[in-house]
């Protein structure tokens, strides 16, 4: 079970991500499309459970557990096509966590921007250093945080019962295909760290995994959905909406959840970086370090866009894109699973 919660606390650091712990995704995806109906975010629990099982069992399958031989196995023909767009939108990810951490630096602490974007690559890159094991420790530490942390501000926001703004309407966004859009551009570069960590489990233990990370994931959305449309509108405009949430209750608990949501920027910004990284084949451990150092400086400058408008156009714009990775890997496993 301990392998079950590493893997799954790994894929779940993954997903919250800036754009979740800071509640502008679940609103953007979630809320907009519907504040009535939560079919959506029932089927985003199934498609990440599902997702990430399919992932790390077509690695265990191909008996491969490089991410990109995971992709030459699943999409042989697409490959170099495949490797290009995950590689942009790791690269993409990564910075839009770089721009979140100086965004809730200067809004939160009143610190300049930049020390936000530098204090987070300077943590990345440490965790860089030590490879896949940094990973699995990090997360293992910080994602219980962060559950707890949105749990906590979601249950109490709703027993307080902050007051609605606006009456409830059906707009007219389709909620599930909102849904799988949300869903696809959080999968589409779990592979990078899941196909490695298939590696040290057994069938057994994925499916324990995937299914605590579908089950922890689809309460959390639901969570932040719910308490979100408590105050619809005024947080359709918020960089931050969870963080502004948190500012209701005063000071301390606006602080104490910019901790979580700066562990989130870091959890999803590692995911991201060592993505990049893993497509190296470092023979030393100095020449892993000057890659993590360069690759962590050169995403420095992009962090200047505004966080809201990455999350909404760029997120979105990978997502519909991502949708065909998506139904490629399904695909592959669908017909493995007939070979078995």
């Amino acid at each position: 079970m301990k392998k079950a919660l590493n893997i799954s606390f790994v894929y779940i650091g993954l997903v919250i991500g800036a754009g979740f712990a800071s509640g502008r995704e679940i609103f953007e995806y979630f809320n907009i499309p519907s504040r009535t109906d939560f079919s959506g975010i029932i089927l985003a629990a199934l498609c990440f459970a599902l997702l990430s099982y399919i992932i790390m069992s077509l690695a265990k399958s191909f008996g491969t557990f490089e991410f990109d031989s995971f992709i030459k196995h699943t999409a042989p023909g697409l490959a170099p096509i495949v490797k290009l767009f995950m590689s942009t939108f790791m690269f993409c990810g990564y910075f839009v966590m770089l721009s979140a951490s100086g965004t809730l630096f200067e809004e939160t602490f009143s610190l300049p921007f930049g020390l936000g974007v530098f204090l987070l690559s300077a943590l990345c890159f440490l965790v860089f250093v030590f490879d896949l094991s940094g990973i699995v420790t990090v997360n293992t530490i910080m994602v219980p945080v962060m559950i707890v942390g949105m749990s906590f501000l979601c249950i109490i926001s709703s027993v307080c019962g902050l007051p609605a703004f606006s009456a409830f309407e059906k707009l007219k966004s389709n909620p599930l295909i909102s849904s799988l859009c949300y869903v696809s551009y959080n999968t589409v570069t779990a592979g990078a760290v899941l196909v490695p960590l298939a590696g040290i489990a057994s069938s057994k233990q994925l499916k324990h995994a995937a299914f605590i990370s579908g089950t922890i994931l689809g309460v959390l959305i639901f969570g932040v959905w719910f308490a979100l449309n408590l105050c619809y509108d005024n947080f359709f405009s918020a960089e931050m909406p969870l963080l502004d949430l948190a500012a209701f209750y005063g000071h301390i608990p606006r602080t104490l959840y910019s901790i979580v949501l700066f562990m989130a920027l870091c959890t999803t910004a590692i995911s991201h970086g060592f993505g990049i990284l893993s497509k190296f084949h470092f023979k030393t451990r100095v020449d892993r370090l000057i890659t993590a150092a360069v690759f962590c400086l050169a995403a420095m400058p992009f962090a200047k866009f505004g966080f809201s408008v990455l999350v909404s156009k760029l997120y979105s714009s990978f997502g519909f894109l991502g949708m065909l990775w998506t139904a490629i890997v399904i695909f592959k496993y669908l017909v493995k699973s007939k070979e078995l």
